[in-house]
């Protein structure tokens, strides 16, 4: 055995050591994977928030182009805001292009594997956003400054409450003498830096859709307020001949102390309450109409409103057409397989008695008013719902819902699944489950994940609080990334099925 001053001997210890830092500095394909999986699913989220926010725009030039004259102000309002987040939008993705582009990261696309080396490259992220050390290239200060004047934008007319939220929600302020972009983005691998873009972009994006949707929401409001009076008639649609029935005329915004009076078909009948009552009686067959005025006293004098109304007399008396039908998922309008399914059918103009429904795929069960379907097999299925009028002619329709499973579950602490907190406050938090906006009962049991620290090892808990994992998350110091994932747990009401992944931004 060579001696231990020996050259050969120091070249092998050397060679060691800069073996056990290699090992120490590669980050596991898991690991990597699932940082890669939090970001495809905050961009997909952004994505959803803008088509949604698109909607609220696209209402607000209606009302502008159909000559509403109240919209133009809001219409304003609405573009300046928009501009002011697709220009921040658009700074954060020229600066992730930078980043995939200078990695060579390609994705999983087309069923190609993933480059895992560029996912884990740190030097192409401290090229894309440093000069030098703590000072910025040009694209990502001209990022940062877009992101902050629709910072600035957003707490305009804000109430204080308001501000105090977008301000910790867009916090850049300096932390242990570290600007937020070295605390963010230095030495970090790039699939976490793109991932901290993601999340900056779905904050963007959420807060965009909050300001637009409060546009739109007080402006309707004032029109409810401006425009409450309307003439409201009500009779039925269908009435068998000879019959008795009553039509109710009033308001909009109905008013109990309003005085005037009805004119119907050449009858004048003075408002009582605000309303009046008139009895008729059907006549003739087929469609017949109900016009008239009604008059009201304000302040101002008399003011009238004009009215029109059609109503059907048949042979047989009916609820309503005997020649159509409906079946609706209580819950969806599609069914899901693995869960109970509550049903209602119902088929217009039959004795409620005689409905019936069937089932081409699974098994329907009758429960109280209605059924609980259970999902077979296959991508459809078509119900079949029957009924009998009061003459005995028989009515049926079918209709074709789609079976879909149930939604992939993510993890979550505190109810959310991307979130930030002092180091302190690590070892205290409690692993859970859910599938969001999901409305059927199931619910999750957390019995064991994988916890990782930016630079630690990887450790494996049972059960579901981290203060199992205490010893390495005490390690954890702020600007770090703590992941969550291999999230195991045992479900009511659904087969266990692969949780999303938990990622904790160190504060």
């Amino acid at each position: 055995m060579a001696a231990a001053g020996t050259p050969r001997q120091k070249m092998i210890n050397l060679m060691y050591l800069v073996f056990i830092a290699m090992m120490a500095m590669n980050v596991d394909r898991e690991v990597l994977r699932s940082f890669e999986g939090v970001n495809e699913s905050l961009e997909l989220s952004t994505s959803l928030t803008n088509l949604n926010n698109s909607t609220f725009y696209e209402q607000i030039e209606k009302k502008k182009e159909d000559g509403d004259e109240g919209y133009v102000g809001i219409s304003e309002k609405a573009n300046s805001l928009r501009k002011q987040a697709d220009d921040a939008i658009k700074e954060i993705e020229s600066v992730k292009t930078a980043l995939k582009t200078a990695s060579g990261y390609t994705g999983s696309e087309n069923g190609q594997e993933t480059n895992y080396n560029s996912l884990q490259n740190t030097d192409v992220v401290n090229k894309v956003f440093f000069v030098s050390d703590n000072v910025p290239t040009k694209s990502v200060k001209s990022m940062v400054d877009k992101v902050q004047t629709f910072v600035k934008f957003m707490q305009e007319g804000m109430d204080k409450k308001s501000q105090d939220r977008i301000k910790q929600l867009f916090n850049f302020s300096n932390k242990n003498g570290k600007s937020w972009l070295v605390n963010q983005f230095y030495e970090q691998p790039m699939i976490a830096a793109l991932t901290n873009l993601s999340r900056l972009e779905a904050n963007i994006r959420t807060e965009e859709g909050n300001r637009v949707r409060d546009l739109l929401a007080n402006k309707l409001q004032d029109e409810i307020e401006l425009k409450a009076f309307v003439p409201i008639v009500s009779s039925p649609k269908y009435v068998k001949a000879g019959e008795r029935f009553d039509v109710v005329v009033g308001f909009g915004a109905y008013d109990n102390t309003l005085k005037g009076s009805i004119n119907l078909n050449g009858r004048n009948i003075p408002l009582s309450g605000g309303k009046a009552v008139i009895g008729m009686t059907a006549t003739g067959s087929g469609v017949q109409k109900l016009s008239g005025s009604i008059s009201y006293e304000t302040p101002n004098g008399v003011k009238t409103e004009s009215f029109n109304e059609t109503y059907e007399v048949v042979s047989e008396t009916l609820k309503e057409m005997p020649t159509g039908a409906s079946v609706v998922a209580d819950k969806m309008n599609v069914v899901y397989r693995g869960v109970d399914n509550p049903m209602s059918g119902s088929v217009t103009g039959v004795d409620a008695s005689t409905i019936n429904m069937s089932t081409s795929n699974g098994s329907l069960s009758k429960s109280g008013g209605g059924w609980i379907y259970r999902a077979g097999g296959g991508a459809t299925t078509t119900f079949t719902i029957s009924g009998r009028t009061s003459s005995g002619k028989s009515v049926s329709k079918t209709v074709t819902f789609r079976i879909k499973n149930v939604p992939k579950a993510q993890g979550e602490i505190r109810g959310r699944n991307v979130l930030a907190m002092p180091a302190s406050s690590l070892p205290n938090q409690t692993v859970g489950a859910s599938i969001p906006d999901f409305e059927f009962p199931v619910s999750f049991n957390v019995t064991g994940f994988k916890v990782k620290v930016t630079g630690l090892p990887t450790s494996v808990v049972s059960g579901n609080s981290l203060r199992a994992a205490a010893g390495v998350l005490s390690r954890a110091k702020s600007g770090d990334q703590v992941l969550i994932f291999d999230i195991s747990a045992t479900a009511t009401g659904v087969a266990q099925q692969n949780i999303s992944p938990i990622l904790i931004n160190v504060q």
